[in-house]
Protein backbone atom coordinates (compact mmCIF):
# COMPACT_ATOMS: atom_id res chain seq x y z
CA UNK A 1 0.00 0.00 0.00
CA UNK A 2 1.28 3.49 -0.89
CA UNK A 3 1.14 6.68 1.16
CA UNK A 4 0.28 10.28 0.21
CA UNK A 5 1.75 13.10 2.31
CA UNK A 6 -0.06 16.46 2.26
CA UNK A 7 0.96 19.88 3.55
CA UNK A 8 -1.46 22.81 3.26
CA UNK A 9 -0.50 26.47 2.81
CA UNK A 10 -2.52 29.63 3.42
CA UNK A 11 -0.06 31.92 1.62
CA UNK A 12 2.28 31.80 -1.36
CA UNK A 13 5.91 32.78 -0.88
CA UNK A 14 6.91 36.14 -2.32
CA UNK A 15 9.69 36.81 -4.78
CA UNK A 16 11.52 40.01 -5.56
CA UNK A 17 9.07 42.77 -6.47
CA UNK A 18 6.20 41.26 -4.40
CA UNK A 19 5.40 38.66 -7.05
CA UNK A 20 4.07 35.28 -5.95
CA UNK A 21 5.94 32.12 -6.73
CA UNK A 22 4.71 28.53 -6.75
CA UNK A 23 5.90 27.72 -3.25
CA UNK A 24 4.13 27.82 0.06
CA UNK A 25 5.15 30.32 2.71
CA UNK A 26 6.96 28.40 5.47
CA UNK A 27 6.41 30.89 8.28
CA UNK A 28 5.51 28.42 11.01
CA UNK A 29 1.96 29.75 11.45
CA UNK A 30 0.26 29.40 8.07
CA UNK A 31 0.77 25.71 7.32
CA UNK A 32 -1.18 22.57 8.23
CA UNK A 33 0.15 19.04 7.93
CA UNK A 34 -2.62 16.56 7.28
CA UNK A 35 -2.59 12.98 8.43
CA UNK A 36 -0.95 10.73 5.84
CA UNK A 37 -3.35 8.91 3.50
CA UNK A 38 -2.70 5.25 2.64
CA UNK A 39 -4.04 4.17 -0.73
CA UNK A 40 -4.20 1.40 -3.32
CA UNK A 41 -7.74 1.98 -4.56
CA UNK A 42 -9.02 5.56 -4.53
CA UNK A 43 -8.68 7.05 -1.02
CA UNK A 44 -9.59 10.60 0.03
CA UNK A 45 -7.84 13.06 2.30
CA UNK A 46 -9.60 15.06 4.97
CA UNK A 47 -11.07 18.34 3.75
CA UNK A 48 -8.54 21.14 3.33
CA UNK A 49 -8.78 24.01 5.80
CA UNK A 50 -11.08 26.79 4.60
CA UNK A 51 -8.18 29.20 4.05
CA UNK A 52 -5.87 26.76 2.23
CA UNK A 53 -4.83 27.95 -1.25
CA UNK A 54 -1.90 25.66 -2.04
CA UNK A 55 -0.94 22.09 -1.14
CA UNK A 56 2.34 20.19 -1.41
CA UNK A 57 1.76 16.51 -2.15
CA UNK A 58 4.32 13.73 -2.18
CA UNK A 59 3.48 10.06 -2.71
CA UNK A 60 5.90 7.22 -2.05
CA UNK A 61 4.66 5.45 -5.20
CA UNK A 62 3.44 6.61 -8.61
CA UNK A 63 -0.13 7.83 -8.20
CA UNK A 64 -3.10 9.45 -9.90
CA UNK A 65 -4.84 12.33 -8.10
CA UNK A 66 -8.26 13.92 -8.28
CA UNK A 67 -9.44 17.08 -6.48
CA UNK A 68 -12.96 18.15 -5.51
CA UNK A 69 -15.75 17.98 -2.93
CA UNK A 70 -15.97 14.17 -3.12
CA UNK A 71 -13.18 13.10 -5.51
CA UNK A 72 -12.55 9.61 -6.83
CA UNK A 73 -9.10 9.14 -8.32
CA UNK A 74 -8.75 7.04 -11.48
CA UNK A 75 -6.00 6.20 -13.95
CA UNK A 76 -7.04 9.21 -16.07
CA UNK A 77 -6.38 11.71 -13.26
CA UNK A 78 -3.37 13.93 -12.59
CA UNK A 79 -0.34 11.63 -12.59
CA UNK A 80 2.47 12.19 -10.07
CA UNK A 81 5.76 10.35 -9.83
CA UNK A 82 7.00 8.59 -6.70
CA UNK A 83 8.95 10.67 -4.19
CA UNK A 84 8.53 13.86 -6.26
CA UNK A 85 6.88 16.78 -4.44
CA UNK A 86 4.19 18.59 -6.43
CA UNK A 87 2.37 21.84 -5.60
CA UNK A 88 -1.30 22.38 -6.49
CA UNK A 89 -3.56 25.40 -6.10
CA UNK A 90 -6.73 24.25 -4.33
CA UNK A 91 -10.05 25.42 -2.96
CA UNK A 92 -10.44 25.38 0.82
CA UNK A 93 -12.90 22.73 2.01
CA UNK A 94 -12.22 20.38 -0.90
CA UNK A 95 -10.26 17.11 -0.78
CA UNK A 96 -7.72 15.14 -2.81
CA UNK A 97 -7.98 11.45 -3.64
CA UNK A 98 -5.10 9.19 -4.69
CA UNK A 99 -5.05 5.89 -6.59
CA UNK A 100 -2.04 3.70 -7.40
CA UNK A 101 -3.33 2.73 -10.86
CA UNK A 102 -2.98 -1.01 -10.38
CA UNK A 103 -6.27 -2.28 -9.00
Amino acid sequence: MATMYIKEYRFLAGAQGNKSIQAGLEDGTSTVEQANVSFATSSQSAAFSDNTVLVRITCDAEAFLSFGDNPTAAAKGVQVQADTPEFFGVVGGQKVAAYDGTS
